[in-house]
């Protein structure tokens, strides 16, 4: 009885042995049918790109304060040349303000004219002293007033000719006050919010509007810090927005930041990017920026992991047909030229329509992708695809009729 059942456990294990062997071979044969694929060399416009994400924002949002108040120049009672002695009237404004001489000297030069407005501490012309020290003259020297506070530093609006959601221009009369003074809009844009009213008294700290240019937009993207060095200002811009899928929108950036964020040990650097027509793009939307660094046209291109390095030297694996008629591949030293994360520019080795060899996932446990696998072939070693083809974003998929693009860097 124990003889016989010793027996049944060699056949048992035999034969699961035997299973396992023939499923393992079976299993590895797939892999190794799987292990790796072909595709063609194209040709068409290989374009590098850098690409960010972040929101849409006014180029103008700004506040208006009482600070900003002008007076309106009535006459202008000297010229260049002119010599005056102290007490001699130089400026007089609309609201009865006068500005007079402090010293006795030269009038060298006259600044404004009848009908210019003056902001607190214009400069309204310079005088040359008794000891050839030319000083200005400003708004602030002006020897009277009305109450006793022009300019900002106490005053009382008097009338107030925009109302919340206005569209306003640069130089609109915003606030007239008693003094004589007024408060006009430093840019363009819509007043969004107004804190005064007629009666009000008004300190030159008050922020008395607030204008935003709704028709003037930008988004504000962070950039790799190994990617920012790429990017330079006038550069054309690709956007997209999260609200609207299907249109894109064209940009140009208009500032690179010059000190970074920092965040886990990686650096980031906001880039500034102007959009050319916002059209229906509202403040706070989402959007993604693609930099345009640099593009080719009629350049051939394969994937990136197609191509392997070995020290200084680059190459691409061909299907060939050996005498026995067994597939096996061959070695095609190659030059690369500019690349991003999906293709690489292929300058020398290869022509369009050329076969290459590119490693496919194998499913043998661990997952490994492509060019983190030896191909196979009769050549001798190998190595990890890429090189100096490396990008930082995506790309599309292999075309002739279209541009394919990502984030990257230019390879060697």
């Amino acid at each position: 009885m124990k003889k016989w059942i010793i027996i049944s456990v060699i056949i048992v294990v035999i034969g699961f042995a035997g299973a396992w062997f023939l499923l393992g071979k079976s299993d590895q044969t797939q892999s190794v049918e799987a292990a790796a694929q072909t595709t063609s060399v194209q040709k068409g416009k290989l374009e590098v790109a850098v690409s960010g994400s972040g929101s849409v924002t006014a180029i103008t949002d700004q506040d208006v304060t009482a600070a900003n108040t002008i007076l309106v120049v009535k006459s202008v009672s000297v010229a260049a040349g002119d010599t005056v002695d102290k007490g001699d009237t130089l400026v007089t404004f609309k609201n009865g303000d006068v500005v007079t001489a402090a010293y006795d000297g030269e009038i060298t030069s006259v600044s404004v004219q009848s009908g210019s407005g003056a902001s607190q501490g214009t400069i309204l012309l310079r005088m040359e002293d008794e000891d050839e020290v030319v000083l200005p003259v400003t708004r602030g020297d002006s020897s009277a007033s009305s109450d006793g506070a022009s300019g900002g530093s106490g005053l009382t609006a008097d009338t107030v000719s925009v109302k919340e959601g206005d569209a306003v221009e640069a130089g609109a009369t915003l606030v007239t006050f008693t003094d004589g003074s007024i408060l006009q809009a430093p840019v363009a844009g819509t007043i969004t919010s107004l804190s005064v009213v007629s009666g009000d008294s008004v300190q030159s700290s008050a922020t008395v509007a607030h204008i935003t240019n709704y028709s003037t937009l930008q988004t504000t993207i962070s950039v790799d810090e190994l990617d920012v060095t790429k990017v330079k200002e006038g550069q054309a811009v690709k956007i997209t927005a999260s609200a609207f899928e299907d249109e894109t929108f064209e940009g140009t950036v208009t500032k690179v930041a010059t000190s970074g964020t920092s965040t886990n040990g990686v650096s980031t650097f906001d880039v500034t990017v102007q959009i050319t027509d916002p059209k229906n793009l509202k403040m706070g939307m989402s959007t993604e920026a693609s930099i345009s660094i640099e593009s080719k046209e009629n350049a051939l291109y394969v994937p990136v992991e197609a191509v392997y390095t070995s020290g200084d030297e680059k190459y691409v694996l061909v299907p060939a047909s050996s005498d026995d008629s067994t597939q096996s591949t061959s070695k095609i030293t190659v030059e690369t030229g500019i690349s991003n994360d999906t293709f690489v520019e292929i300058t020398s080795g290869l022509r369009e329509g050329d076969s290459v060899q590119i490693p496919r996932v194998q499913s043998s446990g661990n997952s490994s992708r492509g060019g983190l696998m030896m191909p196979g072939g009769d050549f001798q070693g190998g190595g990890f695809p890429g090189g100096n083809t490396g990008g930082r974003n995506g790309g599309a998929a292999p075309s002739s009729d279209r541009a394919p693009s990502g984030g990257g860097q230019g390879g060697n």
